[in-house]
Order: C-alpha cells, then structure tokens, then sequence
C-alpha cells in the first residue's frame, strides 16, 4: 500500500510540475469515444527536461483522468493505478492495479492500445509490457503472457484522426481450379488502434481484385479477436465460419491458408493457430484445429 501511495503521489506531483500548460513538450494521449470503437487523441504537454520515466508517469496520469474534450471517454476502466515504471531498454514496463482487468473484450483490447500508442510516442520507446499487480499481462483467449507490445502492434485501425501511414501487404486468394494460392500485393491504410493481422483479415474478406482468382474467405466473416504472442497469431472466429466454407478438403485447405500464409507474410508470425468460438479442437473438412499452423510455400502458384 505503501509503495502504491508513493508512486501516486508522485504522479500527482509530477502533473501539478508540469501540468497541460501551453509551454514544454508535446505528446498524443489516447482516449475513446462514447462508442467505446474508436480511439480520439488528445494533445497533453509536458515541461522541457523530463526523465522518460517521468514522461511515462505523467502521460499513465493523463491516460487515467478525464479527458479535456467532451467526446472523449476515459480509456482505463476507473481505479485503474500506476504501480511502477522501469526501462528496460527501448521497452517501457508498466506495473498496473487489478482494476485494469475491469475490461472486458474491445474496452480491454482498446485500452491496451491506447496504452502503447500514447507511451510509444516518447522518444526512446519502441514497445511497451504491461504489468497487472506485479504479474505479467495475460490473453483472455489463450491465458497466454501478451508480452513486448510493439507501436509497430498496433499502429493500424479506425481512429478520428488523419492517416498516419501506409503499407504495402501480400495476400493470397486461391485460383480458380482451387489447387493453388496466388499473391496480390495492396497497399493499406495504417491508422491507431486495430493490428495489422485484423486489417489482413479484412482485406481477404473484401475478395481478389484479380478476376482469375476467387474469394474464399467469407465476407461477412465474424473475428472475434486477433492477437500475436511469441511468434504464433491467434485468430479466434464465430462458429459460422465452418459452416459458410464448402465442403471438401480443397476449400478447407485454400480457406485456411489463404489466412495463414497471409498472415506469415508479416515480420514476427511463424504460424497461424484458428480458434473456433475461442476454442481449439474444432473440426474443420479435413483438418482438425487443435495445434498451430505454418506457412505452406508449396501451395503458392508463383
């Protein structure tokens, strides 16, 4: 309790020193709209000379209090506290109270963007750990650590903001004798609160633009979450995704590769684990999904 009062307090000292004055140093800190989908920045400053640990204290501060804009909503579910920051690094690592698992699903999935987005816009830091009452972070869905959070994660989304950049995808669609996939390269738009991996999804959803090639993937396919841990993404799917693929092992087969060679194409994905309403096990035509899966290079028509 003690150490606790202690780092609040020097929170609290930290926004009376510096405060949201007109002078010293910019930063974005993200809140969201009343909607709970969106992330919206807002602008915060700090005085010139601030240690990154001061930084990261100051912006989890703002992170935590209401918002100066009226279509903001705070992101942090209410009692959420800063227990501790440490640097290892380029890694900013968070220790937060029980109350930040008062999320639950996009509020959780948001607030830990809003998270990384706002403290990865400090000079110096490239990823963020998050840390609940001492204990690492956990997935909901795979009970898994979430681990380094890079902005790199999460850098990707819709947000009431301009484009921040673009990046060009491959992703594959199967041709139409359904014996091989063939890449299409596009360029997506990179914004602030959903990944890559979803925005992936997304785009396999939307069809080839190639009129050789065929959708697979449904378009009104229902993901219910996305998320990389050390090396594997977990792609968790409604259970009607089973039941809109043809039967037969040729479309189970480019249906589940379309998605996993897509996503492989991205730096630190080595392979793919489909869950089913959140589980494993789920059979699926000729496949059964109860482990990860690799990329397949030898069902890629060049």
């Amino acid at each position: 309790m003690k150490k606790k009062y202690i780092m609040l307090l020097g929170v609290l000292m930290l926004m009376l020193l510096y405060g949201c004055g007109d002078n010293g140093v910019s930063y974005t800190v993200y809140h969201k709209n009343a909607g709970g989908d969106r992330l919206i920045p807002e602008t915060q400053k700090i005085a010139e000379g601030a240690s990154v640990e001061e930084t990261v204290s100051f912006l989890m501060g703002c992170l935590a209090s209401a918002p100066k804009t009226e279509s903001s909503v705070r992101v942090l579910p209410e009692g959420t506290e800063l227990l501790g920051v440490s640097i290892s690094g380029k890694t900013a690592v968070l220790d937060l109270s029980s109350e930040y698992y008062d999320n639950e699903g996009v509020d959780e999935l948001l607030s830990r963007m809003a998270i990384v987005n706002t403290i990865c816009g400090i000079d110096g830091v490239d990823g963020v750990r998050i840390r609940v009452g001492g204990s690492p972070l956990v997935s909901k869905i795979t009970g898994e650590e979430i681990g380094v959070i890079s902005g790199r994660d999460v850098a990707n989304g819709p947000q009431d903001t301009a484009i921040a950049a673009k990046e060009t995808v491959t992703i594959y669609f199967p041709d139409k004798e359904g014996t091989h996939l063939v890449p299409e390269r596009r360029e997506i738009e990179l914004q602030a609160s959903i990944s890559v991996e979803r925005l992936i999804i997304s785009e396999l959803a939307k069809g080839p633009t190639n009129g050789d090639l065929i959708q697979i993937i449904p378009s009104d396919i229902n993901l219910i979450s996305i998320e990389t841990n050390d090396g594997v993404c977990f792609v968790n799917i409604s259970g009607d995704f089973v039941d809109k693929i043809q039967s037969g092992s040729s479309s189970t087969t480019m249906a589940l590769y379309s998605i996993v060679n897509s996503l492989t194409e991205l730096d630190g994905i080595n392979s793919v684990q489909i869950l089913i309403n959140g589980k494993t096990g789920t059979e699926f035509g000729n496949f059964v999904l109860d482990a990860a899966l690799e990329r397949n290079n030898a069902l890629i028509k060049e």
